[in-house]
């Protein structure tokens, strides 16, 4: 039996360099991670070792004139050496039968160095499928893999529930929410034009006017449109809230302090095309004078990510706290959202799936999420 080390950057290369070296039959004995160089183990890279060992009689079954009899240099060492090399056959046995199926079952990822086990190309290419981001996808993976014992790499519960658990990790999830009795938040909903600003404002006005007993005001800077002013000023008088239209910024201030004793001020704005410069350069300064606003990105989850990556670039020039994605009942593919959240690094307030007011509205769910992408059940 011929046991050798390989020491790599990552366990796909590890891997990578156990197949090409020794082949598909060989059997993982230990893997181990450690750090390597540095100062007093400070700075130091992180390092994959892998000892790895194959049976020189399966790699060279042509030197066999008798398979079932014991290779010559058993004969010549005696009983104790075969003893002792059966023992070691028993007790890896079960690991030679699962590490060669996943051996055999190594394929190339779209990355053309990068190779999976069975379970992990399967999932690899559900978040392919799904629309997350290559290099977000690999990540992923190569993390699932560092973090699961080689032994249970074919179980594909085991890695689904990582994969998951590491999603969730890069996803975080804050709404509006009051941590005083006296705290005023000024929210701000930005985006493209289309995404569900207006229909939004009048959930979370419904949700907390109503719901959550909250003073609540509503204005607008949307004046292109006649048709948005009378959509909000309908769910205005429905849920009982003052609406103010603001044609100038100066209004828009003057707005903001005439309702400075309410809880909530939700304020809309046109839609913008992210490309169109003079429109975000007339955001900017519509938004710029007002004090402590908060400005939340919209985002439609049937967007393009090439196209959502753009607009988070473009509304980047504005202060954006968070974001909110809506529309998520027209898309079975989450994957953009989570490009854009581990783009962004931040958290997301709310979720839409419908157009319902107050209904279709929702914090998000990491746990839903990850499930959606990896399109399992609860």
């Amino acid at each position: 039996m011929k046991i050798r080390r390989f020491v790599a950057n990552d366990m796909q290369e590890a891997l990578a360099k156990v197949k090409s070296m020794m082949g598909n039959d060989a059997i993982i004995l230990q893997t181990r991670r450690f750090r390597e160089g540095g100062l007093l183990g400070l700075f130091g890279r992180n390092r994959v070792e892998v000892t790895a060992a194959v049976d020189e009689e399966d790699r060279h079954p042509k030197h066999r004139t008798n398979p079932s009899a014991p290779p010559a240099d058993t004969v010549a060492s005696g009983a104790s050496k075969t003893g002792v090399e059966l023992d070691v056959k028993k007790e890896i046995s079960e690991l030679k039968a699962l590490l060669g199926e996943m051996l055999d079952d190594l394929e190339s990822s779209k990355a053309a160095t990068m190779t999976y086990p069975k379970h992990f190309q399967r999932i690899y290419r559900t978040l392919i499928d799904n629309e997350v981001e290559e290099k977000l996808a690999r990540k992923i993976i190569s993390d699932a893999l560092e973090s699961i014992n080689p032994s249970l790499w074919q179980d594909y519960d085991e890695i689904c529930h990582t994969v998951a658990r590491l999603i969730v990790e890069r996803f975080r999830a804050k709404p509006i929410v009051f941590k005083k009795t006296d705290e005023k938040r000024r929210i701000v909903l930005v985006g493209p034009t289309g995404v569900g600003k207006t229909t939004t404002i009048a959930k979370l006005a419904a949700i907390f006017a109503i719901l959550e007993k909250k003073s609540v005001a509503l204005a607008t800077v949307d004046t292109y449109r006649i048709a948005a002013v009378d959509q909000l000023k309908t769910y205005a008088d429905i849920i009982s809230v003052p609406l103010e239209v603001a044609y100038t910024p100066g209004e828009l201030e003057d707005a903001l302090r005439k309702h400075q004793d309410k809880d909530l001020i939700l304020i809309d704005t046109a839609g913008r095309s992210p490309l169109n410069e003079l429109q975000m350069t007339e955001l900017k300064a519509f938004l710029e004078p007002c004090q402590d606003v908060e400005i939340f990105l919209v985002l439609g989850a049937t967007t393009k990510y090439a196209d959502l990556l753009e607009t988070v670039m473009r509304f980047n020039q504005l202060p954006i706290k968070q974001l909110v994605f809506t529309k998520l009942d027209e898309t079975r593919h989450c994957g953009a959202i989570l490009n854009i959240v581990n783009k962004t690094r931040k958290a997301v307030a709310y979720i839409t799936t419908g157009q319902n007011v107050p209904d279709d509205i929702e914090v998000p769910d990491p746990d839903k999420i990850a499930r959606m992408i990896l399109q399992v059940s609860e």
